[in-house]
């Protein structure tokens, strides 16, 4: 009876689901959005659709089985995109799903990363904060320079002050996360260069798996907050750059104030000659109340902008090199970063190799059975931003990760162009695919559509995008050529022109290609009960089981110590007793 009462229980939760949030009065949070008032969007097409079977799906439905009948294993979705994505607010919508309405299927958070340091939008559903100065390299960047993994980005620092906290109950109004496990990729360019995780005031080391390049760290205690400080070997050298930097940093603040005095008693309206010292926006300073706090954009450099971006390194150079020149004891090349920090004078500097350190993702996990839902976006992506050209390190990083369920909604920048190829388009999709079969080869896809939306002509002239169809055509060519589900988001939101109603409906943003907070919460609150539509089908279709027999009774002693040997059928019958005898 276990398994029944567990699929009731399943039921139960998916019927809930269903039901709008106006209907059960309950918290914001589920379905708080009444959906009918939307008359353009067709609710009707809102099904997974699975143009060659579902036969695809079936290693993966079980899998779900496993868990839900018997709580064993673990099953893991991966959701990849764009800026859609990057923000996390449909996929968001679709965890919170998964975790608050099947209570106890929580098996961890996913990947994370520290996008405050690499100065772009973390996001929505965690928070991330960062100490030092960081450089950023991204698969959307004409000049990739760093070996990317899954999240398509990576930081590094060569700064002794650098940190990174990550937040994952920030923004929850009741904690969600506790996690036991934390696997951070990333490598030290020279090895001298150590990931440590804090828990407690404790410092934890992780276990270093040289072939992935990765450090395994056990929390104590489940925690939901990631701080990891970098420990170059050199301890001395360390605190000799750190106390360099934070002095310089005061005396650049001094001499700045000077300045400022000095401007202001002065007659002069011209600029005036007296020399300051020029800090970087974006340096944290060591007192913790300076930690850069996160926000959905970020950064005083535009994230494309590599002039500033190189400005920032220059600096970040510049300062360490200095330090690096006083504990040689150059007094020449310390008076000269100190005359002027604004200029880097290589010729005056002691060349040292600095420990750097580049971080590409943190995999953050729990040992229990469930779900782990992760997303995977950068603002700006294609399909060929995540080829092993760009991101060589995906297969090092999906090892720990094996995605039963991937769900594609990279597409919407492939298709904002004058031209859409659609043949080239799903042969992109297909390369990529080959290279996530390889990783499991039983792995399911559902392909998400590109949503409506125009493009911009003049300052404020859009007009109608009409490669969503084209696009959409080309989904659905390619999820029947890899026996992939389409959730046709196109046709779902009301076709071409359509955004343009999500924004008079207070759904949708004035670019007329991103959505607002409700219009995230709808999509994602629509492809959730798609998904659990079309696993409660798959339930309501398996073959009933036959009854097990009960096992047979032990027999009396008496029974037993019966010696006759004669077969029952042989035996000649009893007469019965006369009662009226």
């Amino acid at each position: 009876m276990g398994g029944f009462k567990k699929l009731f229980t399943l039921l139960v939760l998916c019927l809930v689901a269903l039901v709008s949030a106006k209907d059960l009065n309950i918290a914001p949070g589920s379905y708080s959005l009444d959906i009918a008032k939307y008359d353009f969007i067709d609710t009707t097409l809102n099904v997974l659709q699975f143009p060659s079977g579902n036969s695809a799906f079936e290693t993966f439905f079980k899998k779900m089985d496993t868990l839900v009948f018997e709580n064993r294993g673990q099953v893991r979705i991966m959701h990849i995109g764009g800026s859609h994505l990057q923000a996390d607010v449909i996929s968001g919508r679709i965890r919170e799903h998964l975790i608050k309405e099947y209570p106890g299927a929580n098996a961890g958070r996913g990947f994370v990363f520290p996008y405050s340091a690499a100065k772009t939008n973390t996001p929505s559903t965690y928070g991330s904060y960062y100490k030092g100065i960081w450089d950023m390299s991204k698969n959307v960047l004409r000049e990739v320079k760093k070996p990317l993994g899954v999240l398509g980005i990576a930081v590094s620092t060569s700064d002794p002050r650098a940190e990174i906290s990550i937040l994952l109950d920030r923004y929850n109004n009741e904690p969600m996360w506790g996690e036991t496990k934390f696997r951070l990729f990333g490598y030290s360019d020279n090895g001298d260069v150590v990931p440590v995780l804090r828990v407690d005031s404790a410092d934890i080391y992780g276990v270093l798996d040289s072939a992935s390049q990765s450090y395994l760290f056990i929390s104590p205690r489940p925690i939901d907050s990631i701080q990891i400080q970098f420990r170059w070997i050199d301890t001395l050298q360390q605190a000799t750059v750190a106390n360099f930097i934070a002095d310089s940093l005061v005396q650049d603040s001094i001499a700045r104030a000077n300045a400022d005095s000095t401007q202001a008693d002065s007659a002069k309206s011209v600029a005036d000659t007296t020399k300051t010292k020029v800090v970087p926006k974006n340096i944290a300073l060591p007192d913790p109340a300076n930690v850069a706090l996160d926000s959905m954009f970020q950064g005083e450099c535009d994230v494309l902008d590599t002039a500033c971006l190189a400005q920032e390194e220059a600096a970040n150079n510049m300062m360490i090199d200095g330090a690096l020149a006083a504990a040689a004891g150059d007094s020449a090349a310390v008076d000269s970063t100190l005359q002027d920090s604004s200029v880097v004078d290589s010729a005056a500097l002691v060349k040292r190799v600095r420990p750097r350190f580049t971080l590409t993702g943190i995999l953050s996990e729990t040992d229990n059975p469930g779900i782990t839902y992760t997303s995977v976006g950068i603002n700006g992506a294609r399909v060929p931003n995540y080829y092993k050209e760009v991101c060589p390190r995906i297969e090092n990083e999906l090892q720990f990760y094996k995605p039963d369920l991937i769900i594609f909604a990279i597409g919407i920048n492939d298709a904002n162009v004058e031209h859409f190829d659609a043949k080239g388009f799903s042969a992109n999709y297909d390369t990529l695919i080959t290279r996530f079969k390889a990783i499991n080869p039983n792995v399911a896809f559902i392909f998400e559509t590109n949503n409506d939306m125009y493009r911009k002509v003049k300052k404020r002239r859009y007009v109608q995008h009409p490669n969503g169809e084209l696009a959409r055509q080309a989904f659905f060519t390619t999820a029947q050529k890899h026996k992939a589900a389409v959730w046709d988001k196109f046709r779902i939101m009301g076709g071409l022109g359509s955004m343009a109603k999500w924004e008079k409906a207070d759904l949708a943003k004035g670019d007329k290609v991103h959505f607002k907070l409700a219009g995230y919460n709808l999509l994602g609150d629509m492809f959730y009960k798609a998904f659990i539509n079309a696993y409660m089908e798959h339930i309501a279709n398996l073959p009933a089981q036959e009854p097990v027999a009960p096992p047979p009774m032990p027999q009396k002693a008496e029974t037993i110590a019966d010696t006759d040997s004669t077969p029952a059928a042989e035996k000649a019958p009893t007469a019965p007793v006369d009662q009226k005898k």
